[in-house]
């Protein structure tokens, strides 16, 4: 099944992930297909993982204190491999990223293409963005009943934004600054300057009357080199007590969902 979304799409049905069938993760130009996986997996899977894993892969994995997060990093970039894998003529273990002018990672196939990818990872979900032709980003968060939302909105928001937030009822809030947030995150890590872009630059919708789009970059300081307009928001389904968004620097023509399996 197809999930064709228009240029003004702004989120996806809740069975927007499918099992891939044979041959479903054929990538065409101005397609996007979005993974979701588990990274809590068996040990003799998280075993096969570390082995294809690059030795700088490795010791960053062993830079996390619990073990738990040591594995959970090692299952997110083992299946981030096995994703990739499927769209070059490569095994996971062969394959080697190469960085774009502000770190941000990309594959380069032998035919001289780039292969776009994004991952992010909250507890035991991983989601993966892979398109050929646009620069894409993807935000995960847990909906933590510990996090501060309030005083993180004042952070992280523009003066617009934050004058909206505070004029929503109270009981309305918590959802919106995660709308916020995610979508921020994920355009951000789609602009790939990293933490250099602060995020208060960059305005987006968050209540829950509007579609997710751009209103406004501050582009003096983000060197974009395009307007809003240009960017492509999507809210993304991700589950009970999980929110997330995917970022594109363009119009994608069709975007499809997969759901990882560990037995591929």
């Amino acid at each position: 099944m197809n999930h064709d979304h228009s240029l003004n799409s702004s989120s996806f049905p809740f069975s927007f992930f499918e099992n891939c069938p044979e041959g479903g993760h054929l990538l065409q130009a101005g397609h996007i297909h979005v993974w979701r996986a588990i990274v809590d997996v068996p040990l003799t899977r998280l075993q096969v993982y570390q082995e294809t894993l690059s030795p700088d892969e490795q010791e960053r994995a062993q830079r996390f204190i619990g073990s738990q997060h040591r594995r959970r990093f090692t299952a997110a970039r083992g299946i981030l491999r096995n994703i990739l894998a499927r769209y070059l003529p490569q095994s996971p273990r062969d394959i080697y990223f190469e960085s774009g002018p502000f770190g941000k990672p990309f594959l380069q196939d032998p035919e001289g293409q780039s292969l776009h990818f994004n991952v992010s990872h909250s507890r035991q979900w991983a989601v993966y963005a892979v398109s050929r032709d646009l620069e894409v980003g993807i935000d995960l968060e847990e909906d933590r009943d510990s996090l501060d939302y309030a005083g993180l909105a004042e952070r992280i928001c523009s003066p617009e934004e934050f004058t909206v937030f505070q004029n929503l009822p109270q009981a309305e809030q918590r959802a919106a600054f995660f709308r916020c947030w995610t979508r921020k995150e994920a355009f951000v890590k789609a602009l790939g300057h990293g933490f250099s872009f602060p995020l208060q630059n960059v305005t987006v919708t968050f209540t829950s009357d509007d579609p997710p789009r751009i209103l406004n970059l501050q582009l003096n300081l983000s060197g974009t080199g395009s307007p809003p307009e240009d960017w492509s928001l999507f809210n993304l389904p991700l589950g009970q007590g999980f929110l997330g968004a995917l970022a594109v620097a363009g119009k994608p023509s069709l975007i499809r969902g997969w759901d990882y399996r560990l037995e591929e």
